[in-house]
């Protein structure tokens, strides 16, 4: 577990209380489809957006990649194929092996700009789900 953003053992199969006992913004995420169940405040703030536009949208999507706007979409791009943050959460949901800071910069689209965001993730999977916590997202 990540000593830096446990989650509380007493709430596994609550995804809202695994989410909102975590101090960092984390994202819930389940394997099929491959989509947030759920956020915590903190990642709602992050992102500027509620907690509906959030739940049931893939990663990239509440990222804002510009690569989740395309035809295919988020994940399913060609350019999402060397994606570090989707490699990361696919091979934790695969294999249960969780990755720390995984670091990548995203073109993030924000009105009409794009502009890179670097980011740093960590995943771990907890139950049928991987969280994905948010270390790092600031504009370049």
């Amino acid at each position: 577990m990540n000593q830096d953003n446990p989650p509380n053992n007493n709430n596994n199969d609550d995804p809202q209380a695994i989410v909102n006992s975590l101090q960092f913004p984390t994202l819930l995420m389940q394997a099929e489809p491959r989509q947030v169940v759920t956020a915590n405040k903190k990642a709602c703030e992050l992102f500027n957006k509620e907690l509906s536009e959030i739940e049931g949208y893939r990663g990239g999507q509440v990222f804002d990649c510009i690569h989740s706007f395309t035809e295919a979409g988020c994940g399913l791009d060609k350019n999402c194929e060397g994606c570090k943050i989707k490699n990361a959460v696919v091979d934790t949901f695969a294999s249960g092996k969780p990755h720390a800071n995984v670091q990548t910069v995203l073109n993030i689209k924000k009105q009409e700009d794009t502009m890179p965001y670097a980011m740093v993730v960590s995943t771990e999977k907890v139950g049928k789900f991987v969280l994905i916590t948010v270390v790092k997202y600031e504009k370049q």
